[in-house]
């Protein structure tokens, strides 16, 4: 059964010219007018493959085709909204290769034994409202309050926020998505495809370090208390730390702000976040607690005040063994082969897999760029990963 590439690659750059930004890229915020347009044109896609449609209560689109015997989904998808000037691929790619998976399969195998579901999800990426994975969480019936904003912005959407509950599903067995890796992994070993073995944990520090304002050229260096130079110092000491913890632990510091911001004042006060990552929970954690000790002590070397406060935290989730071997068994299928990788990237399927079994599997990023207009995989890639996908879901399904 081969994937009509041509097709794949015409989906997608339909899908990427919606919400096309001036300076390259697209953007598809929750709820938005490019938003409502791709939701628009995928229900279409739907539709025309034969699926019945039908959008749940926060606004995510299921295409469903029923199986011959009663019991729990097989889904795939992924998430329609992108990142500001975001690529053509992520989130994209799920759907469309879903898409085109199940058409391939209904044209050649007809109805399935086992229904199969193709959702587009509302919103994973972060969006202009104070959420984050809203749609999978939906789903997980984990949405238990809304603010007045967002539920504006629903009802223009013809969305009612009292309905939400609604969109919560106990009848999903199973979660397969197709994903860019966002990394350069596998281009960097020559593989074309991974099994993902687990998304990381994550834990956003916010570290505060409080020193003196004095002026910057009457006060002698050894009579500052600078905490910006504290603050580099740390920093270069949580590079070190993930260094040291190796493979997947990773540490970024991707936000920092001096008050009062002069050139001519020495910084009173430094605040600066840290991203921690890692696929153990306990090494993590155990990461952290070096972090915290390391910072501690270069502050009071310094006669500093120090402050570390967590901002957001989520656990490492492995993905389903019977999953990742039914994913294996289809890239032996279609005679290819891929490396195992864990993802350092956020994907709804950690939120999903509180309630079902969850697979993910990758195809190369060039040169590893993600959520900007360079985002690119080789078509040949594209077509083999929607090859293995549909593989998958035939050997689960049918």
């Amino acid at each position: 059964m081969p994937i009509d590439g041509a097709l794949l690659e015409r989906r997608l750059d339909e899908l990427y010219a919606i919400g096309a930004q001036p300076g390259g890229g697209t953007y598809r915020p929750l709820y938005g007018t490019a938003w409502a347009a791709a939701v628009d044109r995928v229900e279409r896609w739907f539709k025309h493959v034969g699926l019945h449609t039908q959008r749940d209560a926060v606004g995510n689109l299921w295409g469903r085709m029923a199986g011959v015997e009663e019991g729990k989904s097989i889904v795939t998808g992924s998430h329609i909204d992108t990142v500001r000037h975001g690529g053509r691929l992520d989130g994209a790619l799920g759907i469309v290769a879903g898409l085109t998976a199940v058409e391939s399969l209904r044209k050649e195998k007809g109805k399935p034994r086992r229904t199969i579901e193709v959702v587009a999800i509302c919103e994973e990426e972060g969006s202009p409202f104070n959420t984050t994975f809203w749609g999978s969480r939906a789903i997980i019936g984990d949405i238990t309050d809304v603010d007045e904003e967002l539920a504006e912005a629903m009802r223009e959407r013809g969305l009612d926020p009292a309905r939400i509950p609604s969109a919560a599903r106990n009848d999903v067995d199973s979660y397969l998505e197709l994903h860019i890796e966002q990394g350069a992994v596998l281009e960097s070993a020559g593989m074309q495809l991974a099994v993902v073995s687990a998304i990381v944990g994550t834990a956003h520090l916010e570290v505060t370090v409080t020193g003196r304002p004095d002026h910057a050229g009457t006060t002698p260096m050894t009579l500052r208390r600078d905490a910006m130079a504290a603050a580099a110092v740390m920093i270069q000491s949580i590079e070190s730390a993930a260094s040291s913890a190796g493979s997947p632990a990773v540490a970024t510091v991707g936000r920092i702000r001096a008050e009062p911001d002069q050139v001519n004042v020495i910084p009173g006060r430094v605040v600066f976040t840290v991203d921690l990552r890692h696929a153990d929970y306990g090494a993590r954690r155990g990461l952290e607690k070096r972090i915290r000790a390391t910072c501690a002590s270069i502050a009071a070397e310094r006669g500093l005040e120090l402050d570390v406060r967590v901002l957001h935290e989520k656990p490492p989730v492995a993905m389903d063994p019977a999953m990742r071997e039914l994913l294996w068994g289809a890239v032996r299928d279609v005679g290819s082969d891929a490396m195992e990788i864990v993802s350092g990237a956020g994907h709804d399927a950690q939120v999903l897999a509180t309630r079902c079994k969850v697979g993910m599997l990758f195809v190369p990023s060039v040169g590893g760029r993600s959520h900007c207009p360079e985002e690119a995989t080789p078509p040949e890639h594209l077509v083999l990963g929607t090859t293995v996908l549909m593989r998958a879901l035939q050997k689960i399904a049918y």
